[in-house]
């Protein structure tokens, strides 16, 4: 990590590239450097960040030039960092150092915009495409569930919706995965879901089946169109007694 962050010169380490490296650090001057999940970050590496930020210079590793770094710092993280701090967990003189401007930024279960959002999402993986539209139901069922997956969750479900309804005018509950049905179905349909979960399985089935046709029987390719990992598919397949 510190390699990536702050460059090696030649010879710093087995497998070094000759010549050294640039770090982020480095490549980011006169810039912006963003750091995701920043309350992830090694206790002895908050250390390093900590000196580059108050001495605003750091080295290579392998290295004794004093490299100096003129970039502002943007930090995300999905923790809480002033609990970690009170359990020991983040340093508190690092949290200070880069507590500057807040913004929280709220999960897409707690947004006013998600008919839009799902529509702008679905227009560009239409890629031009009118269609297939969604149906009210389907519509219905996005807007209700709870999304803990945040935005990438619904991104993949609309994509994984698109392949499966592919030559289809609609997308309907079928195209949706099980998990949103079940949840969002109310307690007068929840045993008429439970009850189809076989016609949602050969609809899965033939969507499964499709896809590997279209690709010739190659699983990496299927799995791209389906936009599902290739051990996800091998899953379905053997579940679905075509591996």
């Amino acid at each position: 990590i510190e390699s990536e962050f702050f460059g090696y010169d030649d010879g710093a380490f087995t497998g070094a590239r000759r010549g050294g490296a640039q770090g982020k650090f480095e490549m980011a001057r006169g810039g912006t450097l963003f750091l995701d999940e920043i309350g992830d970050m090694p206790m002895d590496l908050q250390g390093r960040l900590l000196r580059v930020l108050q001495e605003r210079c750091f080295s290579r590793l392998g290295g004794s030039r004093l490299i100096p770094f003129d970039a502002r710092i943007v930090a995300a993280t999905h923790r809480r960092l002033d609990t970690l701090v009170a359990e020991g967990r983040f340093r508190e003189d690092l949290y200070y150092r880069i507590k500057g401007v807040g913004v929280c930024l709220p999960a897409l279960r707690e947004r006013g915009d998600r008919a839009a959002l799902i529509e702008a999402l679905l227009t560009r993986e239409r890629r031009g495409q009118l269609e297939p539209v969604l149906s009210p139901e389907a519509q219905r069922v996005l807007m209700a569930y709870h999304w803990p997956g945040n935005i990438r969750q619904l991104d993949h479900v609309l994509r994984l919706a698109l392949t499966l309804a592919e030559g289809e005018a609609v997308i309907g509950l079928q195209h949706l995965p099980e998990e949103l049905l079940m949840e969002t179905a109310g307690p007068g349909r929840r045993s008429a879901t439970v009850a189809g979960d076989a016609c949602l399985r050969e609809i899965e089935l033939e969507a499964v089946r499709a896809a590997m046709a279209r690709n010739g029987g190659n699983v990496s390719a299927t799995a791209r169109s389906l936009g599902v990992a290739r051990a996800t598919l091998y899953r379905k397949l053997r579940l679905l007694g075509l591996a």
